[in-house]
């Protein structure tokens, strides 16, 4: 719902740039309410781990939105969904945390439902769902190491400490991209700058601070209880939503000229449904 209704405020002359700003900056703000819970505060010299986990995620999203701006939720969310490949895979790496037979099995069934999720009939130009897909990739690569540093790092600060100075870094690299956010959006006719007050609308806000709240489901999981392996493949049941939401709502909305067919539906219903088997395997 919160990519849905970003996208919606794209159409309605928000930038990716200015999304990306105000996303990271309501985020921050949320997270900073986990500073009650505490931690153990660690030297300065170790600052830089939560600025590389907040520019990883700023990367993320900045794919992220890119791909539904110029492609589809229902093409970026599941294809995101690789990361149940990916996470198990790079945590060798990263956290020497081997998956057994049934997590690669889990993931395995999980990608085939992506293949399905991300079934397309046409009625999106070929060179933007290739541009949607490769964003969504890149985006899926910087969040799977989002993910495996906060399960590595975030026990010895606390998800008290750890997660909102993540945040924060995230939010204040963001002011970098102030330039880009001014500049005309695409679907406005007028020449020269624009203000970011001018982009702020209603679906803006409230697709933000819903991705602030899947935002803090998602790592607050990881840093307190680890397993990054398990929980993407449980969070992966996003490409249902994704199907089911932009089946019934994309047209209300005004993202779609019409709704998106039966037939093409139901080839990403059957994909979530794997999404679904991929997590009852993950979690016996």
């Amino acid at each position: 719902m919160g990519l849905l209704l970003l996208k919606r405020a794209q159409t309605l002359g928000t930038s990716t740039w200015t999304t990306l700003i105000v996303v990271t900056w309501i985020t921050a703000l949320s997270f900073s309410a986990l500073t009650l819970i505490g931690g153990s505060m660690q030297p300065a010299s170790l600052l830089w781990q939560p600025a590389v986990v907040g520019a990883l995620f700023l990367a993320g999203l900045g794919f992220t939105f890119l791909g539904v701006e110029i492609g589809d939720v229902s093409v970026v969310a599941p294809v995101q969904g690789v990361k149940v490949l990916l996470v198990p895979a790079m945590a060798l790496l990263v956290v020497d945390d081997e998956a057994d037979t049934r997590i690669w099995i889990a993931a395995l069934v999980a990608l085939c439902g992506i293949w399905f999720v991300q079934s397309t009939d046409g009625s999106v130009e070929r060179s933007k769902v290739r541009f949607s897909v490769g964003c969504a990739l890149l985006a899926a690569v910087s969040l799977t190491f989002f993910d495996l540093f906060i399960q590595r790092w975030a026990p010895a600060w606390g998800a008290g400490y750890f997660l909102p100075l993540s945040f924060a870094c995230t939010a204040l690299l963001s002011l970098g991209l102030l330039p880009m956010a001014r500049r005309l959006h695409p679907y406005r006719r007028r020449s020269g700058q624009q203000t970011i007050r001018s982009q702020l609308c209603w679906p803006l806000i409230a697709g933000s601070l819903l991705m602030a709240v899947q935002a803090f489901g998602m790592t607050y999981t990881i840093a307190r209880f680890g397993d990054a392996t398990r929980a993407n493949i449980v969070y992966s049941a996003r490409g249902l939503w994704g199907v089911l939401l932009t089946w019934t709502l994309s047209r209300s909305l005004g993202l779609t000229p019409t709704s998106p067919s039966t037939t093409l539906m139901l080839k990403r219903l059957a994909g979530a449904i794997l999404i679904g088997v991929s997590i009852a395997l993950a979690l016996t």
